[in-house]
């Protein structure tokens, strides 16, 4: 919308610049003064008699008319706003500030260049993160912004935030499912907000149900003291105002009768509240193909401390406490004693390195929540196969067949990283290789094998 705003604006100024307007196919009383707009840079490069040519002539006048007819559809085309909803309004706001960004980062770039000073690292693709660089979070509406989770967390919040200016129904409601984190408190506002549509709706505009006051421990517990609750409250159409409560005044947010008798917008508000789904910043798998021969792919340097849900220096004064513990118990400890430990050992680690060896010394590595199951490593590989029918399963290091995809990755102790072994049907492989027409192709895509690094770890 502002681009088409800023070439109307610019179209305006070339229809001044034409001069007075006339009627077509008539010729003009008197030659122009000012350069008509149609003329092109070429012509006006074209030498004197090139333009003496084409001025107070009948082209002249045929190539202005001409002109004018074409800036005039022009100007009507981008004058007609497309319809927009929500949800496009939210993607054309991401495009614009992720463009603004890009601008910002490669002048900051150029400028580091030229100054010779530290350059900015953008991370835009994997190849731009060293192997343990970290672990970073993309987002569905930010595609290009790839950052650290809390960074991620809080840029998404700003952005939904911008957006109440735009499309408060929508981003109130998005805030509400995004940025509050526990669960139960967002069912509980969303249920208690839905109330007071619904009591609206059913008790035709009494005032006793268009009046919430803002000091009532429920609405402060349920509503107020989540992000977004009180915005989508502002659009249903409540306003803040002091009014008379028992012996003196308190605030409220009151909806006018005629807003209060809205049913369609009302439904529409509760439906757009129901049926929002949050916005959630996603793992980046930090994706990496590598040719590794000697079996030095088991070797693994410092993880980064985003892997750890505690410093390295706490995890060994707790394995010192419970070696000590253990000394001092004679190493007999009961069942309930190793299920705490099982369990604390469980919630030690974020993420896990998991690196995938196949035939050849090649392994996929990727990154994954200790919290994710068997099952997002086996679609992790298949999404990587040629023939993504072809039966495999995945074993550990002592050759055990892991068959349980419910399992977390902590609970099969592939934290916080470590190489399981592809195993396949390789009748049904070579099957399929016969049979295709792409007799040459491996067990991996083509497309995946473009990518294969020669790493010496």
């Amino acid at each position: 919308m502002i681009k088409r705003f800023f070439e109307k604006k610019k179209l305006d100024r070339k229809f001044k610049k034409a001069g007075e307007g006339h009627v077509l196919n008539t010729p003009r009383s008197a030659p122009q003064a000012v350069r008509p707009a149609s003329v092109s840079a070429d012509s006006a490069r074209a030498g004197p008699q090139a333009r003496s040519g084409s001025q107070g002539g009948a082209s002249s006048a045929e190539q202005q008319n001409a002109a004018a007819a074409a800036l005039q559809r022009m100007s009507a085309q981008s004058s007609a706003p497309a319809p927009r909803t929500g949800k496009d309004a939210i993607k054309a706001q991401v495009k614009r500030e992720l463009e603004h960004e890009r601008k910002k980062r490669k002048l900051q770039q150029e400028a580091a260049h030229y100054s010779g000073g530290p350059q900015e690292v953008v991370l835009e693709s994997a190849q731009v993160i060293s192997n343990y660089g970290g672990v970073f979070f993309t987002c569905p509406l930010m595609p290009q912004l790839m950052l650290p989770k809390k960074e991620m967390d809080e840029k998404i919040k700003d952005f939904l935030t911008d957006q109440l200016n735009e499309d408060a129904e929508m981003a109130s409601a998005l805030l509400i499912h995004t940025v509050n984190k526990q669960s139960e408190k967002v069912k509980v506002c969303i249920e208690t907000l839905c109330k007071y549509i619904d009591n609206l709706i059913t008790n035709n505009g009494e005032e006793k149900f268009r009046k919430i006051r803002c000091g009532n421990k429920a609405f402060q517990d349920r509503v107020a003291s989540l992000t977004g609750g009180t915005q989508f409250l502002l659009c249903a159409g409540y306003k803040l105002k002091r009014l008379p409560f028992q012996d003196g005044e308190d605030e409220f947010y009151v909806i006018s009768e005629v807003d209060s008798m809205d049913t369609e917008k009302l439904e529409h508000l509760k439906e757009v509240l129901v049926n929002a789904e949050p916005i959630t910043a996603e793992l980046w798998r930090a994706e990496r193909i590598f040719h590794c021969p000697n079996n030095t792919g088991a070797r693994f340097g410092d993880l980064p401390s985003e892997f750890y849900t505690m410093s390295k220096e706490e995890m060994k004064r707790e394995q010192q406490a419970k070696t000590d513990a253990v000394e001092k118990l004679g190493m007999l400890r009961t069942k309930a004693m190793k299920e705490r430990d099982e369990i604390r050992e469980l919630r030690r680690y974020r993420y896990t390195l998991i690196r995938i060896r196949f035939p050849g010394d090649i392994y996929l590595q990727g990154i994954f929540k200790s919290n994710e199951t068997l099952q997002h490593i086996l679609d992790f590989v298949q999404e990587h196969l040629e023939f993504d029918w072809l039966p495999f399963w995945i074993s550990s290091s002592t050759g055990q067949r892991m068959s349980d995809t419910k399992k977390t990755l902590a609970e099969l102790q592939l934290v916080p990283a470590v190489v399981v072994y592809l195993g396949y049907d390789k009748d049904l492989l070579q099957d399929a290789h016969r049979q295709g027409a792409n007799r040459s192709a491996g067990l991996l895509k083509q497309s995946v094998m473009d990518r294969l690094e020669n790493w010496a770890i």
